[in-house]
């Protein structure tokens, strides 16, 4: 989602997956270390590199499965072709699309400032969404996350942070505006229908 380079920030260390927002098969990320560090980092996992510098103590790891390495040249093949600030553009301005729908729609507000967002953000879910007079909870957030998923076919993660639900909305390429849309449409169906209780999701 950042367009970073590990010289202009003068990082000593990053990680990050190449899952999620850069498309590849889970299990497959990175470890940046500056090389004045290189002497100071080791593998948690010790094989068959193990004293041959640190490229190679990393390289190999035992058993693990390199499918998803394997499938990385691809995915960066992918970005070059579409451009990677083509597709951060698309990302931001869906997700700041999404955001200022779904607020207008609902009547609540983002956890914090649009600006603040880059391809996923939590819009708080409106009053009326859960039957409950008490604290809401993680269950809470999970039933109405379920019936998302098993009514309406959505998948979105619910969370409740200092006792306020929001939900977290994610963009990638491969969305538009009309999955926000299918998106607030269902919650506010959920309400006029009395909110998600546990009887409900028992049935």
């Amino acid at each position: 989602m950042l367009d970073i380079n590990m010289r202009d920030i003068s990082a000593d260390y990053y990680i990050g997956n190449a899952h999620k927002w850069f498309c590849n098969p889970k299990g497959c990320g990175f470890l940046y270390v500056d090389s004045a560090h290189h002497s100071l980092i080791r593998p948690l996992v010790v094989s068959h590199g193990f004293g041959s510098g640190f490229t190679a103590e990393f390289l190999w790891s035992g058993l693990m499965d390199y499918t998803s390495y394997l499938s990385l040249l691809t995915v960066i093949q992918f970005w070059r072709h579409y451009n990677p600030q083509k597709i951060r553009h698309y990302i931001r301005s869906l997700s700041r699309e999404a955001g200022e729908y779904l607020v207008s729609q609902w009547g609540t507000g983002l956890l914090s400032n649009i600006d603040h967002f880059c391809g996923l953000m939590l819009v708080q879910l409106p009053a009326g969404v859960l039957k409950k007079d008490d604290a809401i909870s993680y269950d809470d957030a999970e039933l109405i996350q379920n019936e998302l998923h098993h009514k309406y076919k959505i998948e979105i993660p619910i969370k409740v942070i200092q006792g306020v639900l929001y939900v977290r909305v994610s963009v990638h390429v491969y969305n538009d505006i009309n999955d926000i849309k299918e998106l607030a449409a269902a919650v506010n169906e959920i309400i006029t229908n009395g909110g998600v209780c546990k009887q409900k999701q028992q049935q």
